[in-house]
């Protein structure tokens, strides 16, 4: 089977996609999948591969001698359909312009199996403010926020203090709409603060917001499968950075800068259950395929759901992987299983070699205990 995988892109997470798709090219079994790369440059263009890239030579983003390009994206899934002659893509990118549902829609346009959600479920769990109305109709537990209605490019970091302060208390923590990988994401104590928040990202964001702090243990739970078909939550990961007293950008991907475990310390498998159930609401709430990870704040009165991922990261540091071993399902094999969910909701076949077994809800529990 023919599998492009998209690496690159125009958000700031650009390097974390690239990171993440060197492990995938590295796990995929090549043995069912002949691979081939597609680099997205920071400036739009597509750069992809010109033949299958051989198991054991080093991927080279972009370069000329073995890839077509610069390339328009329509251009260049033309060529990936019609001479590759690809069958399922693997869009591994993370932000704006590749997680945000533009590449999604692109894929349906063409009738492409792809890993991961759709158009639609991408866009609104792109959207950190969208994310919120929907899991709020669902009866999900969120962090009290405040709202503003001035958007960021005429907000005055005075007057935002003091209704924030107002209506949320302090410390805080203050987010651009449509980011991910704790880019646009900063704690906020004082007017000053936030008006370097402004000044940072106006014309990055258009809209933005702000949630209470949260004391407590944060995990994440990732979860496999497709809306309206079997899901499988998978352990739940706990987080506890080492140099920060928060999940920074810096804690997720330096190594050694957070310490994670799965499950989290002394955790039982009655606890895993009630945040397995949530992340399991929100997949379906989003109307998520192949995988999501919801991040949640545990404290003293219970879960609180911050946000939820539709390409969690797959980087050396990357917590759905980690949690995807801990349940029987190596790296190799999480791969299978995420194209196998993309063929399957777009009822297509599985490649013939296939053969992937998956861990249940209760398996998953039980190893918590």
């Amino acid at each position: 089977m023919d599998v492009c995988v998209l690496a690159g892109g125009r958000s700031p997470e650009h390097d974390v996609s690239l990171s993440s798709v060197r492990q995938v090219l590295q796990h995929l079994d090549r043995a069912r999948y002949r691979v081939w790369p597609v680099y997205l440059a920071r400036d739009g263009a597509w750069w992809p591969a010109k033949s299958p890239l051989p198991a054991d030579e080093a991927w080279r983003p972009g370069d000329a001698r073995t890839a077509h390009g610069p390339l328009r994206p329509g251009a260049a899934l033309a060529w990936l359909l019609d001479h590759a002659r690809v069958q399922v893509a693997l869009p591994i990118l993370h932000g704006p312009y590749g997680e945000d549902g533009t590449v999604q829609g692109m894929f349906e346009l063409h009738d492409l199996p792809f890993v991961g959600s759709g158009c639609a479920a991408s866009a609104v769990a792109m959207d950190k403010l969208r994310t919120r109305e929907t899991l709020q109709v669902a009866g999900v537990p969120l962090a009290k926020a405040y709202e503003p209605a001035t958007p960021i490019n005429r907000a005055d970091a005075r007057v935002e203090f003091e209704r924030m302060r107002d209506a949320i208390g302090v410390p805080a923590f203050v987010k651009g709409d449509v980011s991910g990988s704790t880019v646009g994401v900063q704690r906020v104590t004082t007017a000053d603060e936030l008006a370097a928040f402004f000044a940072e990202f106006r014309g990055t964001f258009r809209r933005w917001f702000a949630e209470q702090a949260q004391i407590g243990e944060e995990i994440t739970v990732p979860v496999l499968g497709n809306t309206g078909a079997t899901l499988q939550p998978l352990l739940p990961v706990g987080i506890y950075p080492r140099t920060d007293t928060w999940f920074t950008h810096q804690a997720k991907y330096q190594p050694g800068a957070t310490e994670e475990t799965v499950p989290p310390r002394g955790w039982t498998a009655a606890q895993i259950r009630v945040v397995q159930d949530i992340a399991v609401r929100c997949h379906e709430a989003l109307v998520c395929d192949g995988m999501s990870r919801t991040d949640m704040i545990v404290t003293k009165d219970g879960p609180v759901v911050l946000e939820t991922n539709t390409i969690p990261g797959m980087t050396p540091t990357s917590l759905l992987p980690q949690s995807a071993a801990k349940c029987g399902l190596p790296f190799p094999r999480l791969l299978d299983t995420l194209i196998d969910h993309a063929l399957a909701r777009a009822g297509a076949s599985k490649p013939a070699t296939a053969s992937v077994a998956s861990t249940g809800h209760a398996a998953a529990a039980a190893n918590g205990d």
